[in-house]
């Protein structure tokens, strides 16, 4: 390598840096927007009226919200694209449209407030990566040089996100099979690892100075203190099935909420109010259903004890059935924190029942549930690995690549989202 690309390569390792640190303030502050706004419709007014946990307020809130996201798709078109459609677009074509990123900034935080339950990573991927190209743009970096720098501005939000700074790197690495091809890239793999891990440094330097003064995001972290010995273990094959089973519970509900949702795809407002009913009604009779499950999982982690074995399990079996209703009515969103506060709920509801360690069990439930969604065991442990205490490497490991090489019927059919 001549001085000249090391140069070139560091200058612009260090652009992505900058990009990463600026792309985690601006989520931090979506976040913070999302987050007054849920506290407003779900605490402050219903405490002001009197009207907490009544049905009524359930129904007007959400089908509110409903109204609102479908008139805004109406007008706007289907925003966000999911975080695959987001990733599989950049790594095709090397860039992401930003001519609409206020546009998608509200369609990403109306789901969220008013009670979807959805992650917010689809809608931040999106934004992130418009942001990134056009500023790409303006400088005049064309190419792979703007893929790959989109590609760190989205590894950047996946680590600030989750708070796993390598998780957004191994999304963008791993492939999703052996049938994935993009088209060549300028920018060698290792040059990529490089920038990459530029772009998180500044994201999560960004996460920790928001810290200070903005509300923390990111999965909470599992009790240290925990069993792994061989009352565990004998747990490990019921474990793996369940969690398998769980997933194909989800994407058999996604493959119907999808074939329903296209039939009234193109009447926008009734598919979003459908989706606020189902919020509402699932939401009032099974509160764990609704919203994203990130703070939820830290009061669950605490006190799952003081739940009963049906109501665990019941929970997680509406939380998954809400979220397919809720991408595939209209109601776009991410699904990575439900599915693992669903698998979380499962998880301790197999505890209770063996009395096994919990911990154990919903480390194992989720990264088999979620390898076998995804196809990438190296980014399930990416993730699960920052949540989990250290010494779960071996059975998350283990879990989330035997899950991920067991074969799926909706494998070729990416019913997960719409």
């Amino acid at each position: 390598m001549t001085a000249k690309r090391f140069f070139t390569i560091i200058l612009f390792a260090l652009l992505t840096a900058g990009m990463g640190f600026v792309a985690g303030l601006l989520i931090r502050l979506v976040l913070l927007v999302i987050s007054l706004g849920t506290g407003a419709v779900w605490t402050h007014l219903p405490r002001l009226f009197g009207l907490e946990h009544s049905l009524p307020y359930y129904l007007g809130a959400c089908l509110l919200g409903g109204l609102l996201i479908g008139l805004w798709q109406r007008r706007f078109g289907i925003f966000p694209d999911t975080l695959e459609e987001v990733i599989g677009r950049v790594k095709g074509t090397g860039t992401y449209p930003y001519d609409r990123l206020p546009v998608i900034a509200v369609a990403a935080i109306l789901p969220l407030i008013f009670g979807g339950a959805l992650g917010p990573e689809a809608g931040l991927t999106g934004l992130i990566a418009g942001f990134c190209c056009m500023i790409g743009d303006h400088l005049k970096i064309k190419g792979d040089r703007l893929a790959a720098l989109t590609e760190a501005g989205l590894a950047a939000t996946l680590g600030v996100i989750f708070g796993a700074p390598f998780f957004g790197i191994a999304a963008h690495l791993e492939p999703d099979d052996s049938t994935e091809h993009y088209r060549e890239k300028l920018v060698s793999r290792k040059t990529r690892i490089l920038i990459y891990c530029f772009g998180v440094a500044g994201g999560m330097a960004a996460f920790a100075l928001a810290g200070l003064f903005l509300p923390s995001v990111g999965l909470p972290r599992f009790d240290p203190e925990h069993a792994i010995g061989i009352h565990q273990w004998m747990w490990f094959v019921p474990l793996l099935a369940l969690g398998i089973i769980a997933c194909l519970y989800y994407q058999s509900l996604a493959a119907l909420m999808r074939f329903l949702g296209k039939k009234i795809a193109s009447h926008r407002i009734v598919s979003c109010l459908i989706a606020g009913a189902g919020v509402a009604v699932c939401g009032w009779f099974i509160p764990l259903s609704m919203f994203s499950g990130e703070h939820q999982l830290e009061d669950l982690i605490a006190g799952y004890g003081d739940l009963t074995i049906p109501v665990l399990a019941i929970s997680a079996a509406a939380k998954l059935f809400l979220v397919s209703v809720c991408i595939n009515f209209g109601w776009k969103g991410g699904n990575i924190f439900p599915i693992i506060y669903s698998s979380a709920l499962l998880g301790y509801a197999f505890a209770a029942i063996t009395g096994m360690d919990g911990t154990f069990a919903v480390a194992i439930l989720t990264a088999s549930f979620y390898a076998y969604l995804m196809r990438k065991p190296v980014t399930v442990m990416a993730i699960l690995l920052l949540c989990f205490p250290v010494t779960y490497i071996i059975p998350i490991g283990i879990s989330a690549f035997l899950a991920s090489k067991i074969p799926s019927p909706f494998r070729n059919h990416p019913i997960t989202h719409s």
